[in-house]
């Protein structure tokens, strides 16, 4: 058996749900206590005509039982303030898992409301009221949900989701996820269609008592594929996508990860798995996956452009993807958007790079979300003291496919490898392309010719700002950088035009949009970038 006492702490860049209750051997624990882990969340936005879907999740209550003696939600919007009463009667909870999905009535509710989620526990030492989690220093601040007046902005056959999730099969030493139905019904009321679920590779082989001990059977990763069978089945228009975020090491000899996505077959990666003291090698190297990956599996490099702290480096010998790494035969692409801004300028400027060298490497979107559907906590200082930030939140950063016949599992996969998608946090946009000839295509698609006419189309909302620059690149096969075709802006939520160019030799062309911060629902301006369309010289 490992000794806990003499693994190494992952305490950097944590995004799952905060595991309170693991500390070193002889270590003082700040944040340990006799209760079970309890937290409140809610998605960040809720499509119009939905109810606010509200989790309330507990974990460890069978080392620590307690009562849940009462839990009401106190609504503010608008300066109006009701109070919904959640629980009643008092829950006795002894299991590892209990959750529950509250439906908050949104109907008179519009824009920004916050919701306090007040509740009473009745433990060992007594009864204890708390406000939307009980840790220790973390803020207690009422969650934020945006009620849309108006849906997610839409194009003929698109639909959301989010490539990059993690569920409570990620559980280890400092964090865990949600639930996978839970996910699924705060998804739906988000506006998406289709998530991801990625768990981390060097949890998926633990035992399903004991997160410090591996089981070769694989109960955790036999699991999870029955639970997407079942949810899948019994949820018409949504699907869970099957996938994994596998540790591999890059040319360097670093940890990277890798989202592999419909596989049925476990693929081992645990170098930074912080579970065997300074032995970080992870099994297998990037080439290796690759070229051993089933029929129909797809791989993407996870955020290959992020930061990675200085002790990652140092204790787990995690690294980013190299231009080598990303030119890797059957990689299909890379999800530079990861749910906040760090590395996504870096991720973009590395995949135009690659792209003007002829590498037709296709872009994904997701959030790297573990639960996290409001606000993201972690664990800043080991044992110490919990952080929270708006980075990493469920469903916001989005890849929109044409799925023309809805949702299906794969449907979606196959989408996203062709390159029938656009990455987004709030605009849609989409390319059309006819030659000459006759022969037309989308994103994703290789034509051939050098005339083309090609169709821009882009929609926003004033949810997410008018739109203020909208670019068509033309990047050539070989050439240092892109060349702008057309650029557009305007104070307008609509955009259509057709123009024609002319190719004298290989490349692509690619849709940018960027919305104003001005007037939208978070000050903040938002983005879709779309997939090239590859032109062949004749």
């Amino acid at each position: 058996m490992i000794d806990p006492g003499s693994l190494p702490f992952e305490w950097f860049s944590l995004l799952l749900y905060a595991e309170t209750h693991y500390r070193f051997r002889h270590f003082f624990s700040f944040l340990k206590k006799p209760e079970p882990e309890v937290i409140a969340d809610a998605p960040l936005r809720v499509e119009p005509g939905n109810d606010i879907p509200v989790l309330l999740l507990v974990k460890d209550a069978d080392e620590y039982p307690v009562r849940l003696l009462r839990a009401e939600a106190i609504v503010s919007c608008g300066g109006q303030k009701r109070v919904e009463t959640l629980i009643a009667k008092s829950v006795a909870l002894n299991k590892k898992w209990w959750w529950k999905i509250f439906h908050i009535d949104a109907s008179g509710l519009r824009g920004w409301v916050e919701i306090d989620i007040q509740f009473d526990l009745s433990g060992s030492k007594g009864i204890r009221t708390y406000h939307n989690d009980n840790h220790r220093t973390s803020t207690h601040k009422p969650l934020k949900v945006f009620v849309a007046d108006e849906p997610l902005p839409r194009l003929k056959d698109f639909l959301y989701g989010d490539l990059h999730s993690h569920s409570q099969y990620t559980e280890d030493q400092v964090e865990f996820g949600a639930p996978l139905e839970a996910s699924l019904i705060l998804s739906r009321a988000l506006g998406l269609s289709f998530f991801a679920v990625t768990d981390h590779s060097y949890d998926l082989d633990d035992r399903v008592d004991d997160y410090l001990r591996n089981d070769p059977d694989l109960p955790k990763w036999n699991s999870l594929q029955q639970e997407v069978d079942v949810l899948n089945k019994r949820n018409k228009g949504f699907s869970i996508i099957r996938g994994e975020e596998v540790s591999c090491r890059s040319i360097s000899g670093h940890n990277v990860h890798m989202l592999l996505f419909g596989g049925k077959r476990f693929v081992h990666g645990s170098g930074d798995s912080a579970e065997r003291w300074l032995q970080t090698r992870s099994e297998h190297a990037i080439g290796e996956i690759l070229g051993t990956k089933d029929p129909g599996v797809l791989a993407f490099a996870a955020h290959p452009a992020e930061d990675v702290p200085f002790l990652q480096r140092v204790l787990l010998h995690r690294g980013n993807w190299r231009e080598q790494d990303i030119f890797a035969e059957r990689l299909a692409g890379v999800q530079f958007a990861n749910g906040s801004q760090t590395g996504l300028l870096r991720g973009v400027e590395q995949w135009v790079s690659a792209l003007l060298k002829g590498n037709r490497l296709f872009a994904i979107a997701g959030n790297d979300a573990h639960g996290n559907f409001n606000r993201f906590r972690q664990l800043r200082i080991p044992f110490i003291s919990i952080g929270e930030s708006n980075d990493h939140r469920f469903g916001e950063m989005r890849t929109a496919v044409v799925a023309p016949h809805g949702p299906t599992e794969g449907g979606v996969l196959e989408a996203i490898g062709s390159g029938r998608c656009v990455v987004t946090n709030g605009p849609i946009a989409a390319l059309s392309v006819r030659s000459n000839s006759g022969k037309s295509g989308i994103m994703g698609s290789s034509l051939r010719g050098a005339e083309f006419r090609v169709k821009i189309e882009a929609r926003s909302s004033s949810e997410f700002g008018a739109f203020q620059r909208i670019v068509l690149w033309l990047g050539s096969i070989g050439g240092t950088k892109e060349v702008c075709l057309l650029e557009a802006g305007g104070a307008e939520y609509s955009f259509t035009h057709e123009l024609r160019f002319s190719m004298k030799k290989a490349g692509y062309i690619r849709l940018d949009v960027r919305t104003s911060a001005v007037n939208d629902f978070d000050g903040a301006p938002h983005f879709c970038i779309t997939n090239p369309i590859w032109i062949n010289h004749p």
